[in-house]
């Protein structure tokens, strides 16, 4: 297994040829009330367009096959391992009576597998038909029977094995087996519903699964030896201790240097850190190490999230612009409420000075947290470099009251009492505030403006001044800047230089049309003259 083939399906898509899965067609009207009385999954429960992992028990709650479910408009597809296919659908139609329930077992081209958070994005362009969302394999992806040629990386053949027998699905007939109890695989964890309706075989898997589970369950063991070791004991029972009938080992894989056994093992033993020695019948034994099945599980949407933003920041680092704005809109795309994936494109649209895609953005950060302190930083950041000053403004009085509020909610305040401390501990926080922004951009004019306000405000003028000229460097027709450091130059007793400053700031504010600035100017004009 290559590893960069895996850091591809964390954060793009890979594609495999898909063998052995059959696909049947679920008709009738009746199809969904039918299926939910039968299947061990919530077919009730499922959207539109969705999937969901399944299973058909007979009575006692052994397995009759296990399958992908999609809902359709205007039917149910199965997406079934080609040695239950037959059986199953011979079951299923052999339980409906009075109910319109059709099978039909559809022929389409060669599957295709594509795993990772592009998947979807690179079957868009497909008939909705011919594509199904899946679980498996460690990640998300889709299967798709059309035969469009695509443009995504190949997976190989033993990875996707690999990926398999680490996290699912079970290969029928295998780590699966007709007439297993279905508590007895992997399946009980991954296709199981305690909280729907009855189906066929309920009593038995509630029963089992309440008290102490099944006597034999799926473990991965990690060993010490070699991986040719481990693929030759594949099909073989081993004991451990003095129990002779411990276990036995279904499959085998290599991952990550590491040499996995999936294995079948007694109650007693599936203690996930437990160091086993598995004795074979030949006098062989293997040393290994207990985890719980799957070693690869599937990622919710708000971990591949937080995967691809930290991808995108990455990416933006190294200056690749696109890939970096790509990677975040993926993020967004797998989950819409991820409010960091929001934060890192307005950031880096804004540090592209695409200042209105940036503030766009900034606002759909607020729908989805209202919370968030660093969008009205920024949103003041973005409508001051569009000349909007009042806007720029009331966000960053936003800002800093949401950082005072936030302050406030986590216990902190005025230990003392005094309302200078109060006074302080406020500007503490914006000061912070902005010097996160300096992160992003060491010349950013507004962030400069707020510290020189800060230091005027703490009686500090001189340093005051170094602050506002940078600001004033980096957005010379700042008013606002102007007017502050008009004042840090008075503070240090540089009454021609505050003069000339405040000249240049009233021609700034007029030609901005910010007329209350340019009052404050003048009102500071007419001062300096008086003196």
């Amino acid at each position: 297994m290559s590893r960069s083939a895996s850091d591809l399906l964390d954060i793009d898509a890979g594609i495999a040829d898909l063998d052995g899965w059959v696909l049947v067609e679920v008709g009738g009207r009746d199809r969904e009330r039918f299926l939910a009385s039968q299947l061990t999954s919530d077919v009730v429960g499922l959207a539109t367009g969705d999937s969901q992992l399944s299973a058909l028990l007979d009575r006692s709650g052994r397995l009759q096959g296990f399958f992908y479910v999609r809902r359709r408009a205007d039917a149910l597809d199965l997406l079934v391992p080609e040695g239950a296919a037959a059986p199953c659908v011979d079951e299923l139609d052999s339980r409906v009576i009075a109910d319109d329930v059709t099978f039909r077992t559809v022929d389409v081209p060669a599957m295709r597998l594509i795993l990772g958070p592009a998947a979807s994005a690179a079957a868009a362009a497909f008939d909705g038909e011919s594509v199904m969302p899946i679980q498996g394999w460690g990640t998300r992806g889709v299967v798709t029977w059309s035969d469009e040629p695509l443009d995504v990386p190949r997976i190989e053949p033993a990875e996707l094995e690999a990926r398999r027998v680490l996290g699912g699905p079970p290969s029928w007939g295998v780590e699966a087996r007709p007439g297993q109890l279905i508590n007895e695989t992997a399946l009980i964890d991954s296709a199981v519903s305690f909280d729907k309706g009855c189906y066929l075989g309920q009593e038995t898997v509630a029963k089992i699964a309440s008290h102490r589970g099944a006597v034999r369950g799926p473990v991965l063991l990690e060993l010490d030896g070699a991986a040719e070791e481990a693929e030759a004991r594949v099909g073989s029972r081993f004991g451990v201790g003095e129990r002779a009938r411990a276990g036995g080992v279904l499959s085998a894989a290599r991952w990550d240097g590491r040499s996995w056994l999936y294995a079948s093992l007694h109650r007693e033993l599936r203690l996930p850190g437990r160091r086993l020695s598995c004795r074979f019948a030949d006098g062989g034994e293997l040393e290994g190490v207990v985890h719980a099945f799957p070693l690869l599980a599937v990622p919710s949407p708000e971990e591949i999230a937080e995967r691809l933003t930290v991808a995108a920041s990455t990416a933006f680092s190294g200056e690749r612009t696109d890939r970096a704005l790509e990677l975040a809109d993926r993020a967004i795309a797998i989950c819409p409420t991820f409010a960091d994936a929001y934060e890192s494109k307005g950031v880096i649209l804004g540090r592209l000075e695409r200042y209105e895609e940036a503030i766009a953005t900034m606002h759909r950060l607020l729908e989805v947290d209202p919370t968030a302190k660093m969008a009205h930083t920024n949103l003041s950041l973005y409508y001051n470099k569009l000349g909007d000053i009042e806007a720029a403004e009331r966000h960053l009085a936003l800002a800093t009251r949401a950082e005072f509020a936030a302050a406030g909610s986590a216990g902190g305040g005025d230990a003392a009492g005094t309302r200078e401390a109060e006074l302080e501990a406020d500007r503490a926080r914006r000061e912070a505030m902005f010097s996160r922004v300096l992160e992003i951009d060491p010349d950013d004019a507004l962030a400069q403006f707020g510290l020189g306000e800060l230091e005027l405000e703490r009686g500090r003028p001189a340093e005051a001044v170094e602050h506002l000229e940078r600001a004033v460097a980096a957005d010379p027709a700042h008013s606002a800047a102007l007017l502050a450091l008009g004042r840090a130059f008075e503070g240090v007793g540089d009454g021609d230089r505050a003069r000339r400053t405040y000249e240049r700031g009233i021609d700034s504010a007029a030609k901005r049309g910010d007329l209350a600035t340019a009052q404050k100017i003048q009102e500071r004009l007419n001062g300096l003259a008086a003196r």
